[in-house]
C-alpha cells in the first residue's frame, strides 16, 4: 500500500510540475515574441513530444489564459445586452462581440471535455484543477466552473449510452451546442435534444424547433473525480426517463387540445 501511494504521489507531482514548466516556458517566450506566437510555439513543441498527456494538455493550458479573461468579457457583454441602455447600433455591435465570445467559450468547453475523456486515467481532478488555476492566473471560480461543466456533460453522456429506449446518442457539434444543447438522441423514433446543467433542480421539458428538448441537472456527487458513480448513473437515468415521459404527456395533451380546437 505504501509503495502504491508513493507511485500516485510521484505521478501527481510529475503532472503538475510538467504543467508548471510549460507555463514558465510560455511566459518566457511571450516576453520575446508575444503571447500568440508563444502559444503556437508551445503547442507545436508539445505536440511533437513523446508524452501524449502533455501534448493534449498543452492547448488546454495555453487557451485557459485567454478563456478566463474572455469569460469576464462574456459576462460583461451579457449584462450590457440586458441592461436596456444600448442604442440599436450598440446592440448590434455588442451582440456580435457577445456571439464571438460565446463561440470561443464553447470551443474551449469541447477542448477541455475531450481532454478529460481521453486522459482521465492519467490525471486526477485535483491535478487538473491545480494546473488550470495556475494557467489562468488564479481564476479559481472560473476553473471550477469549466471543469464542473465538462464533467457534468461526460456524466450525462455516460448515463444516456445504453439507456433502455434511448438510441443514437451523440455529443452535439459546436454549432449545435451554440444553439443550446449538448446531446442529441432518439426516443420512440423521435429526435430529442438534451442540455446538461449543474446543480440540483427539477428537469425542464419543452419543445424546441419542433422536437422534444430536455434540460437535465447533474449533481456534483454524480461523479467521483472523473468517473460516473453507480448512484449517479441510476439517478441521471431516472431523471431522463421521468423527463421523457413528461414530454410525451405534454405532447399528447397538446395534440388533444389542438384536436378539440
Amino acid at each position: 500500500m505504501l509503495m502504491q501511494s508513493s507511485k500516485i504521489l510521484t505521478r501527481s507531482s510529475t503532472v503538475v510540475s510538467d504543467a508548471n514548466a510549460l507555463l514558465v516556458d510560455l511566459e518566457a517566450l511571450a516576453h520575446v515574441h508575444g503571447m500568440s506566437e508563444a502559444a503556437a510555439s508551445i503547442q507545436d513543441t508539445y505536440a511533437r513530444g513523446d508524452d501524449p498527456l502533455m501534448a493534449s494538455l498543452a492547448p488546454v493550458l495555453v487557451r485557459s489564459r485567454f478563456q478566463a479573461h474572455n469569460q469576464e468579457l462574456l459576462d460583461s457583454e451579457r449584462d450590457r445586452l440586458h441592461s436596456g441602455r444600448l442604442t440599436h447600433e450598440e446592440r448590434i455591435s455588442t451582440g456580435h462581440h457577445y456571439e464571438t465570445l460565446r463561440h470561443a467559450a464553447c470551443e474551449y468547453n469541447h477542448l477541455l471535455r475531450g481532454f478529460i475523456e481521453s486522459h482521465r486515467e492519467g490525471i486526477t481532478r485535483d491535478e487538473l484543477t491545480a494546473c488550470l488555476v495556475e494557467a489562468s492566473h488564479s481564476h479559481e471560480r472560473w476553473t471550477d466552473g469549466e471543469i464542473t461543466g465538462a464533467v457534468s456533460e461526460i456524466a450525462l453522456h455516460a448515463a444516456l449510452m445504453g439507456m433502455p429506449g434511448v438510441s443514437g446518442t451523440r455529443y452535439a457539434s459546436l454549432d449545435e451546442d451554440l444553439h443550446g444543447f449538448d446531446f442529441t438522441c432518439e426516443w420512440r423514433g423521435e429526435t430529442v435534444t438534451i442540455d446538461a446543467k449543474t446543480g440540483r433542480y427539477p428537469a425542464i421539458v419543452e419543445h424546441l424547433h419542433g422536437h422534444k428538448h430536455l434540460e437535465i441537472y447533474v449533481p456534483r456527487d454524480a461523479m467521483d473525480g472523473f468517473r460516473l458513480t453507480r448512484h449517479g448513473l441510476d439517478s441521471l437515468r431516472r431523471e431522463v426517463r421521468i423527463a421523457l415521459q413528461q414530454a410525451d404527456r405534454l405532447e399528447n395533451l397538446s395534440l388533444r387540445t389542438a384536436s378539440v380546437s
